[in-house]
């Protein structure tokens, strides 16, 4: 007996889906449905009979914290990708097993001599602006399986800067023309008729570059960002229980909440290890989050933004230790970029992949704009995580004593295109 699944999907994804390229890349913006398109053609591929798709990511607990829960969890209203008793999974080996079809191996690229070995019928990429052009190369030479499937080496990412090597190999940007062999698939967030009216509102919290590529979906640069040093290849690592940690705290309503945890190595190297980034939140919430982490952690401090003066007599009054933050805006941007200086061990800053938001806001903090050129003043916006972690840095060097945006119609003028994944049940009844 066949066990019939239909899901619902946005035109592009249909395209995404379907596409026969040998490479195709679904460049997305915000909500623009990216991993779940992503899930749609791995599972659409991997039903096929001795089939073996690659899933991944550049480290593996991002992708285990979220294209693994697209694939095998509900995400709100929105059911799992692939429904229990469609497949089994071992979880030592990584591999997910198709019931009736083939199989989904997944794994991070931050140990890549680990696949070395692989022979797969095509690859699915998450976020793919985090690999490196010889990651992408790697690949492709694992894609070699021949079982009547295309191969396929298929991704998804938020646009990054027109330098990227995505850029170039995809034609995105600069004037370049896409490789021979691949083909892209472009969408803005208001290509997503599922999302509710209040959220693209929400994206008037954006502006300048992150409008362009987090809304409209462009591969632009900035000619006056704030952190040029910044760097996903060399900033971006995994490294947990550093230890010695303070949080940093920049305090919003309508605009984020956002706490960093932020540990600091016996050779003065810092880590970003965690954030959490967060509208609408009352103090009460606030407050439990920091009680949690400083249950879990044990933080020396909590450095908070000192205009919080209400909120932070609140922390005090529940036993924390608190700081008021220095606020001097250009010196605290100073100490951050010196941070990011690469010396001849390293970075002495680091972040966790995890941190989305705040790596999100390292590529779209910019310098405000003046009649004669740049300023030395950031403009007031994708800053709440930027301004955490300068508290934060600022503490442990020893200096610590909104744009209007169009909301455009999300209705599309194609209609929505329906996909049937038919699995083995075992039955044969």
């Amino acid at each position: 007996m066949t066990t019939t699944i239909r899901h619902r999907l946005l035109p592009k994804q249909y395209d995404f889906v379907q596409s026969k390229s040998r490479e195709v890349l679904y460049s997305g913006a915000y909500a623009a449905g990216k991993t779940r398109a992503l899930c749609y053609r791995l599972v659409s591929r991997a039903q096929v009979p001795g089939s073996r798709e690659g899933l991944c990511r550049k480290h593996l607990v991002t992708l285990r914290a979220s294209t693994l829960r697209t694939l095998l969890e509900p995400d709100g209203s929105a059911p799992p990708v692939l429904p229990p008793n469609t497949y089994s999974h071992n979880k030592s080996d990584r591999t997910i097993k198709i019931r009736g079809g083939g199989e989904i191996v997944y794994f991070g690229l931050d140990d890549p001599q680990k696949i070395g070995s692989y022979n797969l019928t095509g690859c699915a990429i998450d976020e793919a602006v985090e690999l490196s052009a010889d990651d992408w190369q790697m690949l492709i030479g694992r894609i070699r399986l021949d079982v009547g499937v295309p191969n396929s080496l298929y991704a998804v990412c938020n646009p990054g800067a027109p330098s990227h090597w995505l850029a170039e190999r995809f034609g995105l940007a600069l004037g370049h023309q896409a490789k021979d062999g691949c083909e892209v698939i472009h969408t803005k967030t208001t290509d997503n008729s599922f999302l509710p009216k209040d959220y693209i509102e929400s994206l008037t919290t954006l502006g300048g570059v992150a409008y362009r590529r987090f809304v409209m979906g462009e591969w632009c640069a900035s000619d006056g960002l704030v952190y040029d040093r910044w760097d996903r290849m060399i900033h971006l690592t995994e490294q947990d229980d550093v230890g010695n940690y303070i949080v940093g705290i920049d305090v919003g309503y309508r605009n984020p909440t956002a706490l960093l945890l932020v540990g600091r190595d016996r050779d003065d190297r810092i880590h970003v290890e965690r954030e959490w980034y967060k509208t609408q939140q009352l103090e009460a919430d606030i407050v439990a989050k920091c009680l949690d982490w400083s249950k879990r952690f044990s933080p020396e401090v909590f450095v908070v933004d000192p205009s919080a003066a209400g909120f932070i007599e609140t922390l005090r009054s529940n036993g924390l230790n608190v700081a008021a933050a220095n606020n001097k805006v250009f010196e605290g941007i100073q100490s951050v970029q010196g941070r990011l200086q690469v010396q001849q061990d390293g970075p002495s800053i680091t972040v966790d992949p995890r941190c989305f938001n705040l790596m999100r806001e390292f590529e779209s903090y910019e310098w405000l704009s003046g009649h004669s050129g740049l300023t030395d003043k950031p403009r007031k916006e994708n800053d709440h995580a930027m301004d955490a972690l300068r508290y934060a840095i600022v503490h442990l060097d020893g200096a610590g004593v909104g744009v209007t945006l169009e909301v455009f119609d999300s209705t599309s003028e194609r209609e929505l295109a329906d996909i049937e994944y038919y699995f083995d049940d075992g039955d044969d009844d």
